[in-house]
């Protein structure tokens, strides 16, 4: 297999994803999130999520973030949802 481009490289790197599962308190989240953001570390204070929820943090190939979804909590039923 010979080397690659510069081009061909960065087209297989766009193809590839990586997950990167975090199972931690809401506050680290919402931390998480503002900073990822670009937001005021105190933003985070801000923010309010349902235990379980699902946050989803999207990196682009040329490194800005984006917010898929923050503590979504579709996957429970009504009588799961809790805050506390």
């Amino acid at each position: 297999r010979g080397p690659r481009t510069a081009a061909a490289a960065a087209a297989a790197a766009e193809k590839e994803h990586e997950y990167v599962i975090l199972i931690c308190h809401m506050n680290v989240i919402r931390y998480f999130v503002a900073r990822a953001l670009q937001l005021p570390p105190e933003s985070w204070l801000r923010m309010r999520g349902n235990n379980c929820g699902i946050t989803e943090i999207i990196i682009h190939p040329n490194g800005q973030a984006s917010l898929g979804s923050f503590a979504d909590v579709g996957h429970l039923s009504i009588e799961q949802v809790t805050f506390h």
